[in-house]
């Protein structure tokens, strides 16, 4: 049976690539929300000890890395600047209440 990559699952593992300081110690796949992700972790010294500090680099169908996808936030009003410090113009304002 062939491995299916799981929604919101990963495998990382030690890079055996590694041939300098700043290449990450472990590398990896992730799947998350359906975006197919390339991990990288480097292993990090803290006050608390060791840890390992993560990159997700989302990949595009090909395997080549991709940009990340960019949110825009959702549009409730604009506002236009205003003649004075104080004074504030609102073009639009959603002044419903949802309850």
């Amino acid at each position: 049976m062939a491995y299916e990559q799981r929604d919101n699952s990963g495998i990382i593992s030690k890079n055996k690539y590694k041939t300098l300081d700043k290449h990450p110690d472990i590398s990896g796949n992730a799947l998350v929300n359906g975006v197919d992700y390339r991990m990288a972790g480097w292993k990090k010294h803290g006050s608390q000890g060791e840890f390992y500090s993560l990159l997700f680099t989302p990949k595009d169908p090909s395997g080549e890395r991709a940009e990340a996808p960019t949110k825009t936030p959702p549009q409730r009003g604009t506002m236009t600047k205003a003649s004075s410090k104080h004074e504030v113009i609102e073009d639009e304002i959603d002044d419903e209440i949802p309850f």
